[in-house]
């Protein structure tokens, strides 16, 4: 087992073309935000000619090896920008692979039926009225579709970063994986057993995303993977995935990381550090409050200032906000509530083992998702991801105090959650 922390944009780069450029027989992309117009930053790959990420697919598509690389299609109404964005790297991958080379663009194959579901077209019905009015000449072929058909409103997403190479070698992290980011963090790990149930899970992504999605290259096939690994203790994959199911909600069939986090807080002792794009899952609230017990405890949590993106960015807030509440009365002054505008996806450091994936803490991400994250037990490791976070700080890092007096400090919203038709597990 090896595992190298990537701590920086450039750092995850260049682990990410190493590992394309070495691929053999088998490179796997979920990058959901890598350009083909991104620079590369190796020099040995640009002595060669190679300028871009494009320049660089399409020399491995040309070398016959397998390659499948799925895109995440955010909502084309939710998320506009978002989505024609992903549209236009999907366009440009496509004009530069080659041979048979796969390449598919999906959203999550779930969608909302029921009065709920006609509650979420409802909240869709301004963006698409907006849309019906924009030229068509700018839409995507996704949202053209929608100008005929109607809205079809999808609670779950794809937000998963991870790049895989023979079944061997992989790179994982956050969804912002692949760019220049300043969030950017992520793992480097060669080991069978963990990129073997990685390759699994890709395999279950890839058959959903044919229901679900586009294929833009090569006429995509379902990928092969009679043999299933299981991650072991020490090295574990955290998995989410749900596959379409009648109602509202899809059905969970993986929700690896919600038990691992929860046996993780119920058994900490020193430091529980989470930098997370959102926290609202009342399952981890409730072990986070009771670890509380522990008198030397202390938890630091990294959040973003605003809450953004959701189906109701106000109720997420408030629901955010009732959990820091109960948290700052389980821990009083042994919890820092940090503001932290970068913080996307999970790191999760508890005493010595690290948590570092594309979850964010929330019902949704850990139950209907298609997510991963590892779950690596080494001191060594989380002390250095500790310590990269904790750059700058006066003090011991276990400590909340320490934070705090670095700030800045995160507003909690007030005010009790009103009664709402949409279930909580949506934000």
């Amino acid at each position: 087992m090896t595992v190298r922390a990537l701590l920086s944009a450039d750092e995850t780069a260049a682990a990410l073309e190493t590992l394309a450029a070495s691929a053999r027989s088998e490179l796997l992309l979920c990058l959901p935000r890598l350009a083909p117009d991104r620079p590369l930053v190796l020099p040995e790959l640009r002595e060669r000619g190679l300028e871009t990420w494009g320049d660089l697919l399409a020399l491995l598509s040309r070398r016959g090896l397998s390659l499948r690389i799925l895109v995440a299609d955010p909502d084309p109404l939710l998320a506009v920008q978002a989505h024609r964005a992903a549209w236009r790297r999907v366009s440009g991958l496509a004009d530069v692979l080659q041979g048979s080379a796969q390449l598919v663009c999906a959203p999550h194959g779930n969608v909302a039926h029921g009065l709920r579901g006609a509650l979420l077209r409802r909240r869709l019905g301004p963006a698409l009225t907006a849309l019906r009015a924009e030229d068509p000449a700018r839409l995507t072929p996704v949202q053209r579709a929608l100008v005929q058909d109607g809205a079809s409103p999808r609670p779950a997403g794809i937000h998963q970063g991870f790049a895989l190479a023979d079944g061997a070698h992989a790179v994982i992290g956050g969804p912002d994986l692949g760019t220049d980011a300043a969030s950017v963090m992520g793992l480097r790990i060669a080991d069978d057993d963990f990129c073997g149930a990685l390759r699994g899970h890709f395999a279950d992504c890839w058959a959903d995303a044919l229901n679900s999605g586009a294929s833009l290259a090569a006429p995509a096939s379902a990928l092969d993977s009679p043999s299933r690994p299981q991650s072991r203790d020490d090295l574990r994959l955290l998995r989410t995935l749900s596959r379409p199911a009648r109602g509202f909600a899809p059905r969970t069939l993986a929700n690896d990381a919600e038990p691992a986090l929860i046996r993780l807080f119920r058994h900490a002792q020193r430091r529980i550090l989470i930098r997370t794009g959102a926290l609202c899952h009342d399952g981890l609230t409730q072990a986070l409050a009771q670890a509380a017990q522990s008198p030397d405890l202390h938890l630091i949590l990294l959040l973003p200032p605003e809450t953004q993106g959701t189906w109701d960015d106000a109720r997420a807030a408030v629901l955010q906000g009732a959990v820091l509440t109960r948290l700052r009365h389980a821990y009083g002054d042994r919890l820092a509530l940090i503001a932290d505008p970068q913080a996307e996806g999970v790191l999760c450091l508890v005493d010595g083992t690290t948590v570092i994936g594309s979850q964010t803490l929330t019902r949704r991400a850990c139950r209907w998702n298609s997510e991963a994250a590892s779950l690596v037990r080494d001191e060594s490791l989380t002390r250095s991801l500790l310590a990269h976070l904790g750059a700058g700080l006066s003090g011991d890092p276990d400590r909340a105090a320490t934070w705090a007096a670095r700030g800045p400090a995160l507003r909690v919203p007030t005010g009790a959650p009103g009664r709402s038709l949409l279930p909580d597990d949506l934000f």
